[in-house]
């Protein structure tokens, strides 16, 4: 989710995005396929259950180091926790009982806005961060709590259910590794690769990723519906 000027992108940055995207695209198709059709497909178990572990962390540190090349990190923040916050009345329109309480977007709109503040922070801190908000989501699912009033960092009981659920706490080490990578690799803000991967798809998915995000699971229903019309 970047925010610079066309001259200074990155593109490994817009292509490991696009391609997180796409797997993302790919993940909730197979969840709609087994949980609303009945498909069956092994959703729980297997590798797919391994890149699900794997792949919220890379996102959010892509997203990290992505904060290096926006302009205003801060209104960049804010946009994606209004677009958040319009999927969570979206949802609960949909179904009042389970919907997107506290999702990715309203974990890294939230992170966004306080990135400036981060950034004012020394390398060596802002690793150091990294390493505590690391070993807490280590603790967090030990800490039993009896009141869902803390849900948005992660304390929680049975009762609490999201759709989409990513805390401030047990998430935000991945962002501040991302933000600690940006300075190490990025401080000259350009590729630190020699060659290019030309993939206008790839790269234009990860340049409007917020945008795909929010239309991609309209989408795949509507066009998951009507093939299964068709066939059936």
């Amino acid at each position: 989710m970047l925010d610079i000027k066309k001259k200074e992108r990155v593109w490994e940055i817009d292509f490991l995005r696009g391609l997180l995207i796409l797997y993302m695209i790919l993940m909730h198709l197979l969840y709609d396929l087994y949980y609303l059709y009945n498909i069956n497909i092994n959703y729980e178990g297997g590798i797919l259950a391994l890149s699900r572990v794997l792949f919220s962390p890379l996102f959010i540190i892509v997203s990290g180091i992505s904060t290096a090349f926006s302009r205003n990190s801060f209104k960049r923040g804010f946009m994606v926790f209004l677009v958040a916050m319009g999927i969570t009345c979206v949802t609960y329109i949909m179904d009042k009982e389970v919907f997107i309480v506290f999702g990715i977007l309203h974990f890294l709109g939230v992170w966004m806005m306080i990135s400036p503040i981060l950034k004012k922070l020394s390398n060596s801190l802002l690793m150091a961060m990294s390493g505590v908000f690391m070993i807490i989501s280590i603790i967090m699912p030990n800490i039993k709590v009896t009141h869902n009033y803390l849900f948005i960092l992660g304390f929680y009981n049975s009762s609490f259910q999201s759709l989409d659920y990513y805390p401030l706490l047990e998430y935000a080490w991945a962002f501040l590794l991302g933000m600690w990578l940006s300075r190490i690799l990025y401080k000259e803000k350009k590729s630190i690769f020699s060659f290019t991967i030309k993939s206008r798809f790839v790269n234009f998915i990860g340049r409007n990723s917020l945008y795909v995000y929010v239309i991609h699971q309209p989408v795949i229903l509507l066009l998951l519906e009507s093939i299964m019309r068709i066939i059936r």
